[in-house]
């Protein structure tokens, strides 16, 4: 498998990606999904089988709340912190290890940047957050987060 940082002939693909690994009160129309891509250029990864792209990270840069779903994106004139938006794999290649090298390849290029990383974790995959090293931040979320997401932080040093 290759990690890279995502292409722009990726979009389609990253969108049907999203509709095989999230429920459906998660997916977020094609306008507001290319808007996080757009505002995270350099921060959205992406990772490649020799059957094509099979999972994908969004993060962009941002200041204050987690910003809300399914909207398109208007990015702050100054960042705060990385804003992690999106892991997601196809089912089949879940347990491969490809969560964890995207994490890594994020960090890598986050470090020299950012103070931290912000994410929300949506309810049941808080531990999965915790053992990459998040940790549960104070914070009232938009309600299309659904019941028990959590804002969680990663400093980096």
């Amino acid at each position: 498998r290759l990690i890279r940082t995502r292409r722009r002939e990726d979009r389609e693909r990253v969108f049907a990606i999203q509709c095989r690994a999230h429920a459906p009160a998660y997916h977020e129309p094609v306008e507001a999904l290319a808007s996080r891509i757009e505002c995270g250029e350099g921060f959205c990864l992406a990772c490649d089988a020799p059957e094509g792209l099979t999972a994908y990270l969004l993060a962009h840069p941002w200041r204050g709340a987690p910003p809300a779903l399914h909207t398109p994106l208007v990015p702050p004139a100054e960042a705060d912190h990385l804003f992690l938006h999106d892991l997601a794999i196809l089912p089949v290649h879940q347990g491969k290890g490809i969560a964890a090298a995207l994490i890594e390849n994020l960090l890598a290029l986050a470090s020299s940047r950012f103070a931290g990383i912000r994410l929300v974790a949506l309810a049941g995959v808080e531990d999965f957050w915790r053992r990459q090293g998040w940790q549960p931040l104070a914070a009232t979320l938009e309600s299309n987060y659904g019941v028990g997401a959590l804002l969680m932080g990663r400093p980096l040093a």
